[in-house]
């Protein structure tokens, strides 16, 4: 294994141990650097064939990432996700979108990088966004975002083969 497989493998068995996190283990802390974070594929994203680019994208920014695997939510667990689109007049809507098709669930390392996720999203929902919600793209505003989802999805991620 040369030395760039060696740190890609490194860094992914990092960031999939953080994910795949189950209740009855223990937790590790936050990360106060937020050098780590995770970038969704929406559904309209995947089945538009849009997860190269999203990657691209992040890569370009000068992001590692790494594709940990599929995903698609039930009703139930886009409720867990996104409680408070429970209260809204039209959350019924994402919630069904949300669940309404597989999402790829990208990992992603460097320096700042939640700061700089952020950037990149806006970007590519400006690109290939087609309405406030079918808008490709999601990643975490905060570390307790960002941590609240790894609980989310965690169990529910088939890894890529």
């Amino acid at each position: 294994m040369n030395r760039r497989s060696l740190r890609r493998w490194s860094v992914r068995r990092r960031i999939l141990s953080v994910i795949r996190n189950r209740p009855g283990r223990a937790r590790p802390a936050p990360c106060d650097s937020a050098r780590d974070t995770h970038v969704l594929v929406k559904p309209d994203g995947v089945s538009r064939g849009l997860a190269p680019e999203v990657v691209r994208a992040l890569r370009q920014a000068g992001l590692t990432v790494e594709t940990v695997g599929h995903l698609r939510l039930t009703r139930a667990q886009a409720e867990r996700w996104y409680p408070e689109k429970l209260n809204e007049p039209d959350g019924f809507r994402t919630l069904a979108y949300l669940s309404e098709g597989p999402m790829v669930l990208l990992a992603v390392v460097g320096d700042d990088a939640l700061r700089r996720t952020r950037r990149v999203k806006k970007d590519i929902r400006r690109r290939f966004g087609t309405d406030e919600r079918r808008n490709v793209a999601h990643c975490p505003e905060t570390r307790g975002e960002r941590d609240h989802e790894r609980g989310v999805f965690g169990p529910l991620v088939r890894p890529c083969r």
